[in-house]
C-alpha cells in the first residue's frame, strides 16, 4: 500500500486555499462600498430636514394650491307666478341677457284671480263708506244751511208776534189765551232748534269717524293697489291694457338661467308656479371643496388665477371672499372638507353658471 504523508500539504490545496480567502475579502469590500452612505462634506451644520405633511389639494409649490371648482352667480331671482292664467306670449329664451323691468311673458289671469282683481279696484267697503259720508254731508248742509235758519226767522217772527200781543193785551186788545198761545209756539220753536242742533252735532260726530274710515280704507286700498301692481308688473291707470292682462318682468339685470318647462303659449298654470330664474352676471364666483389640511392655509383676500375646463386658454384673476366656519361633513369617521368662494374681479359675457375649473390660490409662506 502506498504510504500518504498527512502532516505536509500539498502544493495544490494550498493555492486554493489563497483564492477562496481573496474571493471572500473582496466580497466584503465591495458589500462595504455598496451600503456604506457617502459623507456630506460640509463645513457647518445645515438646518435640520422639515417633516413632509401630505397635502390634498394639488400643489405647484409651497405658497400655490389647486382647488377644482364651479362657477355660480352670487344673486339669483326665483319667479312665480301671483295668480294663475293662460300664457300668452314669450319672450326670452334661455341664456338671453335682460334688463332690469323687461318684460318676460304675458298671461291672461283666470276668473278667481279677477275677482281679487275687482275687490282691489273696487272694493265694497270704501263703495259704502263713501256713500255714508255723502249722506252725512247732504243731512248736515241741509240742518246747517236750511232746517236751522228757518228755524230761527220762524223763532224770531214768532218773538215779534208775541211782543205785539203783549202790547195790545196791555191796552185790552188782545186776550190773555192769545198771548199764552204764542208764548207756546215760541217754545216749540225753541226745542226744535235744539233738536236740529244735537242733530247738527251727531251728524258732525258721525260725519268725522266715516271720514277717519274712509280715510283708512282708501289708504289700505291704495296699498292693496300697490301689490297688485307690483305683482302684476302693470298699471291699472292704463285703459289701453286690458285689465285681466298681467305681465312678468324681470326683476334684475343679467341672464335667464332657466325657463320652466311648463312655460308655453296657450299653457295654463296655477298660482305660485316657478316659471323663471334671472341671474346677475356680476358678480360672479366660483365655489371649491377644500381638504381641512389646506383650509388652516388660506385666509381672506388671498389672491389666484382661474381656468376653466371650457375655456383654457382665458385666465381670469380671483380673491378669496368665504370661508365658512362650518364643515359640509361634520361626521366624526371622515376628514372635513369646506366650501369656500372665489369672487372673480373680472367676469364677462362668456361665464355661464356651473362651469368647472381649476383655481390656484397663491399663500403667503
Amino acid at each position: 500500500m502506498p504510504e500518504y504523508d498527512i502532516d505536509q500539504p500539498r502544493p495544490k490545496t494550498r493555492v486554493y486555499g489563497v483564492l477562496l480567502a481573496a474571493v471572500v475579502a473582496i466580497a466584503s469590500l465591495v458589500l462595504i462600498a455598496i451600503t456604506q452612505e457617502p459623507k456630506s462634506a460640509v463645513s457647518s451644520p445645515g438646518p435640520p430636514e422639515t417633516v413632509s405633511v401630505p397635502q390634498i389639494a394639488s400643489t405647484k409649490s409651497e405658497a400655490e394650491i389647486l382647488f377644482r371648482g364651479k362657477s355660480a352667480a352670487v344673486v339669483t331671482r326665483k319667479i312665480v307666478l301671483p295668480f294663475g292664467g293662460e300664457v300668452t306670449n314669450i319672450g326670452v329664451n334661455e341664456g338671453a341677457m335682460v334688463r332690469k323691468d323687461d318684460v318676460l311673458a304675458t298671461y291672461t289671469m283666470d276668473r278667481e284671480s279677477m275677482m281679487r282683481v275687482y275687490q282691489t279696484l273696487y272694493p265694497e267697503r270704501v263703495q259704502a263708506l263713501k256713500k255714508t259720508v255723502s249722506d252725512y254731508r247732504t243731512e248736515l248742509e241741509k240742518t246747517t244751511t236750511v232746517a236751522l235758519p228757518l228755524k230761527r226767522i220762524d223763532l224770531e217772527r214768532l218773538e215779534k208776534q208775541l211782543a205785539n200781543l203783549r202790547e195790545l193785551n196791555s191796552k185790552d186788545m188782545a186776550s190773555v189765551e192769545a198771548v199764552k198761545n204764542k208764548e207756546l209756539e215760541i217754545e216749540t220753536i225753541k226745542k226744535q232748534i235744539l233738536e236740529l242742533n244735537e242733530t247738527k252735532r251727531q251728524a258732525e260726530t258721525a260725519l268725522a269717524t266715516a271720514t277717519e274710515d274712509l280715510r283708512f280704507y282708501e289708504g289700505k286700498q291704495k296699498r292693496d293697489l300697490d301689490l297688485l301692481e307690483w305683482q302684476t308688473n302693470r298699471s291699472y291707470a292704463d285703459s289701453r291694457v286690458a285689465m285681466d292682462t298681467a305681465f312678468v318682468k324681470a326683476p334684475i339685470a343679467g341672464h335667464v338661467m332657466w325657463l320652466a318647462s311648463e312655460l308655453r303659449v296657450k299653457a295654463e298654470l296655477d298660482k305660485g308656479t316657478p316659471v323663471v330664474k334671472v341671474a346677475a352676471n356680476k358678480p360672479m364666483v366660483v365655489k371649491c371643496k377644500v381638504h381641512e389640511l389646506d383650509l388652516v392655509r388660506l385666509k381672506l383676500g388671498d389672491r389666484g388665477t382661474v381656468s376653466f375646463d371650457a375655456m383654457p386658454t382665458k385666465k381670469y384673476a380671483c380673491k378669496v371672499t368665504r370661508i365658512p366656519w362650518i364643515s359640509r361633513n361634520p361626521a366624526l369617521d371622515v376628514p372635513a372638507d369646506y366650501e369656500i368662494e372665489c369672487v372673480l374681479e373680472e367676469p364677462d359675457e362668456a361665464l355661464k353658471d356651473g362651469l368647472t375649473c381649476n383655481v390656484r390660490v397663491h399663500i403667503a409662506q
